[in-house]
């Protein structure tokens, strides 16, 4: 029997509503992580639809009848047996898709495709469709992993990780940076939380509102006007020079700081 590993239902096609697999639980904490981070940054970002696998491990019956239909369906598929997708040899590519709010599927943009490689690639996988021209294609355990997978990564994708508790959100004694899902949030003089990521900055008033963001171990740091400002300002040229525009959000805070 072959080994699988949920990462979630298919939005695309005739797999809509089909759960994906992947060959190990490694892999499948992997694709999880990089779902949630890219899920966490369509969010922050206000953007609509959420990343999902459109396909992951391909039966080898499956994998049978594209090829032999490959010209009346008019699509590009490897050989029986020699895709990463193969469910006996390999299991450890993944296909993925935007899954709307309606359960609809579309193709990710080309800024979201850029932030889906980046991704990945911090969670151990590599685009290698770029060698044959599909960018939603990716191959899992192919790198050295710079992030490691959340240990709870499913519970997190889908949204049933448990809420604080009143006395997890109780005011901090001293401000502190938590490493979270999202990006990193910084508590400044315990008035204002700033969820940092690498493109976007998310400004609360409310740490009821902050701290759901928060899925790891604090540690205790400074967080100064000053370098509140220069995080932004960075966080503004990295967008600006990867997407050549700064999202609402960002630019509202540039302006109310004076930046």
């Amino acid at each position: 029997m072959v080994a699988k590993f949920s990462v979630g239902p298919s939005s695309y096609g005739d797999l809509r509503r089909v759960r994906q697999f992947v060959a190990s639980a490694r892999m499948a904490l992997q694709v999880l992580s990089v779902m949630v981070d890219f899920n966490n940054w369509q969010k922050a970002r206000g953007a609509t639809g959420k990343l999902s696998v459109n396909e992951g491990m391909r039966s080898r019956a499956r994998q049978s009848w594209f090829w032999a239909n490959r010209f009346v369906l008019g699509i590009a598929v490897a050989p029986p047996f020699t895709s990463r997708h193969d469910e006996v040899n390999h299991g450890n590519a993944v296909d993925f898709g935007i899954t709307m709010p309606d359960g609809s599927n579309r193709a990710l943009t080309t800024a979201e495709f850029a932030m889906l490689h980046a991704i990945v690639e911090s969670r151990g996988g590599t685009w290698t469709g770029a060698n044959f021209g599909e960018p939603w294609h990716h191959e899992m355990a192919t790198r050295a992993e710079r992030l490691a997978p959340y240990p709870n990564a499913a519970d997190l994708y889908h949204g049933v990780a448990a809420k604080p508790s009143k006395s997890t959100i109780k005011k901090p004694t001293v401000p502190a940076v938590i490493t979270s899902p999202g990006g990193m949030l910084m508590l400044f003089k315990a008035k204002y939380y700033y969820l940092v990521g690498e493109f976007t900055v998310q400004k609360f008033t409310a740490k009821a509102d902050a701290v759901p963001y928060s899925q790891a171990t604090k540690r205790a740091t400074k967080v100064t006007s000053d370098r509140m400002n220069r995080i932004i300002r960075q966080t503004a040229e990295r967008r600006q020079s990867t997407f050549g525009s700064i999202d609402a959000d960002l630019q509202k805070l540039i302006d109310d700081r004076n930046l």
